[in-house]
């Protein structure tokens, strides 16, 4: 059975900087493994996510992040069957949620600032596929700045 699982959460005191193209780079030749794939959001305050893969690979994910030091206060937003994936072509894609991002984001919050945690599943789910869009094709979607 196919999901998607969505999640934001708060930098932990581990992620050094520096650390996340590492991280996206483990996130990335695992989830090939697992047959996940997904697109990053980062703020370098922030992190929301969504991943799309089994329901057993997900559940796999999701509690070795709420294990995982580098992130705090991980919420669960979403985490539901799916007939098809919309993030099909990304083992993990990145967008950094920079200023130049701040009318997406208000678009689907109630402020300009980007944190996720204050976002309900739909909002989420909205605002992730308008990123993803945005970027399709960019490199800011492979690597972060």
């Amino acid at each position: 059975m196919l999901s998607r699982l969505i999640y934001a959460s708060a930098v932990g005191d581990d992620l050094r900087p520096g650390e996340l193209n590492r991280l996206l780079e483990r996130a990335r030749q695992r989830n090939v493994q697992r047959g996940i794939t997904g697109l990053l959001v980062f703020d370098s305050r922030h992190f929301l996510q969504v991943v799309e893969g089994s329901r057993r690979s997900l559940n796999d994910l999701y509690a070795a992040l709420l294990r995982d030091p580098r992130h705090r206060d991980v919420q669960l937003l979403k985490f539901a069957r799916i007939d098809a994936r919309r993030f099909p072509g990304w083992s993990m894609g990145f967008v950094p949620a920079d200023l130049a991002h701040r009318t997406m984001v208000a678009r689907h919050a109630e402020t300009f600032d980007f944190d996720p945690a204050l976002l309900d599943g739909e909002s989420a789910e909205a605002l992730l596929v308008e990123f993803g869009a945005a970027t399709a094709g960019r490199a800011a979607v492979l690597t972060p700045a």
